[in-house]
């Protein structure tokens, strides 16, 4: 089959579609867009194939380039618009025309007729590169997202993210070549139009069988234990005995706390370090909760995890920091909109406006309790899919997923939805359920079957009693 073929409709045809090439990119934004804000999250299926026609039928580099960039700002105004930051858009869509220059140059110089069978290679790659390299981690604007609460979640199982994203591509590409049909023939039309349903029907299969065998293997652990997992709507502005009025379960054996519930600065981690220990003795159980903490001079967001006599028995250091807060590579310069006294005096203690707040990276490691070992990825560490692999070759039991949503004033439902959708889809991948606890977040637990509990704190705090195998 030779795909010249596309490039060289009738001039008829080739004059309606260039009347309407403009729209392409915006269309498929739109369609992009409802699949992962509605429920329609089947959307995706066909919402790259008017930017894959665009693509393929354009011939100039630079209206490549703009549609493709046109595409991608809309669809983040419309989907991460929970984080409108100018400089890490800019650099986010730059990262992301690596796809268009690079369809390009293998139309041009390589092989006209391999450019387009390529292009859900060349998605996958472009778009888990910007994921990962932008600033702030865009895992969850991945195309495979969208179906992290669907009936293909179980197709997560290979390769996760990457996978379901590769899926969507390939089903996205067969539209796309049928449509490219409707003026050709008729037979290779319905051709491409049947393989884009065959794979349709055979994911939906494979997700189904998955997610049983998933739900076999693990049922089929022998130890169990109870956790309670803590969500809260706000941080605690002092140390009271707030967490000591929560409603845990005497059953459970640890208890996680969200990613700093108490305001915690380098002034009085030492106190704040004191009040967590006097906790885990007063509660007698383990205790686990993220803080910020100093160690021979150095800064780190720390993961800490105490005995039921209140000493620390293992900690975790960060990895992965987040940009502004916890680490700021351009010394004095900041951007004119990051101005310390548009924020509260409790949310100014930030690498961008206080140097001793620079904090340093930790290395990939377990926590270790009486008996039994968690990995706990901290905030957007989750959204690193090669960093969660590390974690699991460490092999934990489960892992926990802390956060702090709080810098969240616009758009909280919407980036809830998105990273719950991706912590389903690692937990089917990892085949280990992922614990969660946070501020402004859910509690709760994501299992390998795709079942899930989650709990909100719509009247201050929630406490989810979970109970994990392994």
């Amino acid at each position: 089959m030779r795909y010249a073929i596309y490039m060289n409709m009738t001039e008829k045809s080739s004059d309606k579609i260039k009347e309407m090439s403009y729209y392409l990119p915006f269309f498929s934004a739109i369609l992009a867009i409802f699949s992962f804000n509605t429920a329609w999250n089947f959307l995706i299926l066909v919402a790259l194939a008017p930017l894959f026609r665009f693509l393929i039928q354009e011939q100039k580099i630079w209206k490549l380039l703009a549609g493709t960039a046109l595409f991608r700002l809309i669809f983040k105004l419309g989907t991460i618009y929970f984080v409108i930051d100018p400089i890490l858009y800019f650099l986010s869509i730059l990262i992301f025309l690596g796809l268009p220059i690079s369809f390009y140059l293998i139309r041009r110089y390589w092989s006209s007729e391999l450019a387009a069978p390529l292009l859900p290679i060349l998605w996958i790659f472009w778009d888990y590169i910007e994921a990962q390299y932008t600033a702030l981690p865009m895992t969850i604007a991945m195309a495979g997202n969208a179906l992290g609460n669907s009936p293909f979640l179980g197709l997560a199982k290979f390769d996760g993210i990457i996978g379901l994203t590769l899926f969507v591509a390939l089903v996205n590409i067969f539209i796309t070549f049928g449509w490219l049909e409707i003026n050709g023939s008729r037979i290779k039309r319905l051709i491409y139009f049947a393989v884009a349903i065959l794979i349709v029907i055979s994911g939906w299969i494979i997700s189904i069988k998955v997610l049983k065998e998933n739900q076999r293997v693990y049922r089929n652990k022998a130890r169990t234990m109870e956790v309670a997992l803590v969500a809260v709507d706000k941080v605690e502005n002092q140390l009271n005995n707030f967490a000591q009025t929560l409603p845990f379960q005497t059953k459970a054996s640890l208890i996680v706390l969200p990613e700093n519930l108490y305001i915690n600065t380098l002034d009085n981690e030492e106190l704040v370090r004191a009040y967590y220990g006097q906790l885990a003795r007063n509660l007698n159980r383990e205790l686990s909760i993220v803080m910020t903490a100093s160690e021979s001079g150095k800064v780190y967001k720390s993961s800490l995890l105490f005995s039921a006599s209140g000493s620390i028995i293992s900690d975790y250091k960060k990895h992965y920091l987040t940009i502004t807060s916890e680490y700021w590579p351009f010394g004095s310069w900041k951007p004119f909109y990051f101005n310390p006294l548009d924020y509260p005096p409790e949310h100014r203690h930030k690498a961008i406006f206080e140097p001793r707040y620079q904090h340093s990276s930790g290395e990939p490691s377990l926590l270790n309790g009486t008996d039994y070992a968690f990995a706990n990825p901290i905030c957007l560490e989750l959204h690193y899919p090669d960093y969660l692999e590390k974690l699991i070759g460490l092999i934990p039991d489960f892992f926990i997923h802390n956060s702090n949503n709080d810098w969240i004033s616009l758009g909280l439902n919407q980036y809830l939805n998105l990273t719950n959708n991706l912590r389903a889809i690692e937990a089917v991948y990892l085949q280990r359920p992922v614990l969660i606890s946070g501020i402004q977040d859910y509690a709760g637990v994501f299992y390998p079957d795709g079942n899930k509990i989650l709990l909100y704190p719509a009247r201050g705090a929630a406490v989810a009693d979970v109970l994990v195998q392994f």
